[in-house]
């Protein structure tokens, strides 16, 4: 999936209320780690899309040595206006 499309995805979630076809939908994509703060972090893409994503359903063990400027590849699903992640995988 493209980054432009993923983008797209997380406006439209953005923008969504209530239940609609935006919510849970599953994404991989890679980006840049700028910055974690307990079980949030927030991503860019090469294009410059920043993405916020919830940590709270991946374990510690996959994110905890991450820091700015890392590159990650995320995989989870859409939800309301940030990304759930379901696994976080350093690329190295």
């Amino acid at each position: 999936m493209s980054v432009a499309i993923i983008a797209a995805l997380v406006f439209v979630a953005a923008g969504a209320t209530g239940s609609s076809a935006a919510d849970a939908t599953p994404v991989q994509f890679d980006a840049r780690v700028s910055w974690i703060a307990a079980e949030t972090m927030v991503v860019s893409t090469d294009d410059a899309s920043v993405v916020s994503v919830d940590l709270r359903r991946v374990p510690q063990d996959e994110y905890q040595r991450l820091v700015t400027g890392d590159r990650v590849i995320v995989t989870g699903t859409l939800e309301r206006n940030r990304v759930v992640a379901a696994s976080i995988e350093s690329v190295e």
